[in-house]
């Protein structure tokens, strides 16, 4: 076969080395990463918990990757000694490879509990408009085609290294920033994606007055979120700003598809499942258009709209789950636990657990 099918297994990576997320420790288990209850802490360090079970002058020039650097080996020198750290220029090309190999690891609801680097995966390069997509099982990396790749050259397939839903110069800042290229993927190039983040229902005379109002009150709930504000107050912040927004940017803008997802999650800590769902269901249409048809990130928004949906009595929650089941088959594949747990719930005639929760992994 000459060709990779929509949805077919290019990867399956073991991390080379990785690490829990601070915040995750005690909650995961340091090796397999699975979310346990009763874990034990590691009796030799006291620190880890378990189940039973050529970049050097680029990354001188980054003061906030210098900061990362200099943390680092202040970190290394408590473990292993000050008199066996590498040289300032072995510590930079080690610091620099760690930087642009690493991968995020993502739980299945895609939130970011770890970090690790993977040999084979390291060989993919990036597009924002990528041919296939990365999960985890776990702490091991699954790529599956998302799209029909006509040739099986792993050095001419793509997937994306950030979060695709941002304009085209913030997605560039960061891949600038962390991993030191210029995109040059067709999102880009083109006016075309950045055209419907930005889009305007008025002239963008009539709307010049206003944007400078939305962007300051988009970074103010951004704020609240990072302070851990109320979901009940996140979510008057984001109504508000939505009904003020309401003329004048198009369901796509940027700044609306962000408050709505800020909206939705407010919704979901506080049990609003009518308002989630009303939220949810307006993020569709950008979700489809930016991430296109088969991406975990909708896939998975998906199925919290399926549960909604069953909470509140609304019959088409089982064709909502089908969709998802179309979308994990070819992001996730068959073998994958996410994709089994969802078949099982097909299987067994509309039995979706967990009613009182949206966690995917419970």
């Amino acid at each position: 076969m000459s060709c990779f099918q929509l949805g077919e297994l290019i990867l399956v990576s073991k991390p080379y080395a990785y690490v829990l997320n601070n915040d995750c420790r005690g909650q995961r288990c340091d090796y397999c990463f699975q979310r346990q209850s009763n874990l034990k802490r590691c009796s030799q360090c006291s620190f880890l918990y378990f189940c039973d079970k050529a970049y050097a002058e680029e990354i001188k020039q980054n003061g906030k990757t210098c900061q990362q650097m200099i943390a680092m080996i202040g970190t290394i020198k408590d473990y292993i000694g000050p008199a066996n750290i590498p040289t300032p220029s072995e510590f930079i090309e080690i610091f620099g490879k760690v930087c642009i190999n690493t991968f995020s690891i993502g739980d299945n609801e895609m939130q970011s509990i770890g970090s690790g680097i993977y040999l084979g995966a390291s060989l993919f390069d990036h597009s924002c408009s990528p041919d296939a997509e990365v999960v985890f099982d776990g702490t091991n990396l699954h790529i599956h085609a998302v799209k029909h790749i006509p040739h099986r050259d792993i050095s001419k397939i793509y997937i994306s290294y950030i979060e695709q839903l941002q304009l085209t110069k913030d997605r560039q800042n960061a891949l600038r920033e962390q991993y030191y290229f210029l995109c040059q993927c067709k999102n880009c190039t083109s006016s075309e994606y950045n055209e419907m983040m930005t889009k305007l229902l008025v002239s963008e005379k009539e709307a010049e007055q206003h944007l400078g109002k939305f962007k300051t009150a988009f970074e103010h709930i951004k704020q609240m979120e990072k302070n851990k504000a109320g979901p009940s107050s996140i979510y008057s912040a984001c109504v508000q700003e939505l009904l003020s927004q309401e003329k004048i940017l198009a369901d796509t803008h940027i700044y609306r598809v962000k408050i709505l997802e800020y909206a939705f999650n407010a919704c979901i800590l506080n049990n609003q499942w009518t308002d989630a769902h009303a939220m949810g269901i307006q993020l569709l249409k950008p979700y489809r258009m930016f991430y296109g048809p088969y991406h975990p990130t909708l896939g998975i928004h998906l199925y919290k709209l399926a549960k909604i949906q069953r909470m509140l009595g609304i019959s088409s929650w089982i064709v909502t789950l089908q969709e998802v089941e179309t979308i994990l088959q070819v992001t996730h594949g068959k073998t994958h636990p996410f994709y089994q747990c969802l078949m099982k719930i097909l299987n067994d005639s509309g039995a979706l657990p967990c009613l009182s929760t949206l966690s995917i992994e419970e």
